[in-house]
């Protein structure tokens, strides 16, 4: 019976020591893997944030070009040069001193020629890709008068018309299709939104100061924030930093 008793004892122990390894593998796991995890969450929102604070300085340096004055209300920026760029895709003469109507509100704006292209890539993601291009090439065959014998070129088709009206042709004996892949880069350019006034942390508006000094856009966030994670764990972050004239502060290091 004692043997019996020992057997079962054994077993259990057996079990439990199983149990025990399995519980604290998951826990050194949850350890490494968790604060990591929080860690990129912690730096994606701050990277946003950062993002936006950018968006938001370079929608308020727009309406100042615009309009030629400062404002701490970034809204009214934001709806100014969306309607400017609005205006400017209708309508490609859209140039000069301008009316904006905005809620029954005359905006006077000097629209440069450059605006459209300024907007795009500052409001744009920059993307490359890879063009497979088709050319027409032509073997030309001109007399060189210098060393008294024909010269061979090859052309691209769009480019043939000076070697047509050249003296020296003698004739193009041959044309060819030639494939080429051309990289090509370029700003996939978007319309910033109110959305973007804002923490995505907090969600608290930025903090706008339009001065005789210049502009800044800052970080709602005073204090650190906190909040916590998976009982044990918390998501921490302190102020995202500051954009002023055009100087962002977590570019300073």
């Amino acid at each position: 019976m004692a043997e019996l008793s020992d057997v079962r004892y054994k077993w259990w122990l057996g079990d439990l020591l199983e149990l025990g390894i399995l519980v604290a593998m998951l826990v050194f796991m949850a350890v490494i893997y968790i604060p990591r995890s929080i860690w990129d969450e912690e730096n994606e929102i701050r990277d946003e944030s950062r993002f936006r604070m950018e968006n938001v300085y370079d929608i308020l340096s727009f309406f100042e070009t615009l309009t030629g004055d400062r404002t701490a209300d970034p809204l009214l920026a934001l709806r100014v040069i969306n309607a400017a760029r609005d205006s400017l895709t209708a309508d490609s003469t859209f140039l000069g001193p301008r009316h904006i109507i905005l809620d029954g509100e005359n905006v006077l704006v000097d629209m440069y020629s450059g605006y459209g292209a300024s907007f795009d890539t500052s409001f744009g993601y920059f993307r490359t890709r890879k063009d497979t291009l088709v050319d027409t090439v032509l073997t030309v065959v001109r007399f060189n008068r210098e060393l008294s014998l024909n010269d061979t070129s090859f052309v691209r088709l769009e480019e043939i018309d000076p070697f047509l009206e050249d003296t020296t042709l003698v004739g193009i004996p041959d044309t060819a299709i030639s494939t080429h892949i051309e990289v090509v880069s370029y700003y996939e350019s978007y319309m910033p939104d109110s959305s973007m006034l804002f923490c995505p942390l907090t969600n608290l508006p930025y903090i706008v100061e339009a001065g005789e000094e210049g502009l800044k856009v800052e970080s709602p966030i005073v204090k650190s924030y906190e909040e916590p994670r998976y009982l044990l764990f918390s998501f921490r972050a302190e102020s995202h930093g500051s954009v002023e004239n055009a100087e962002k502060s977590w570019a300073r290091f």
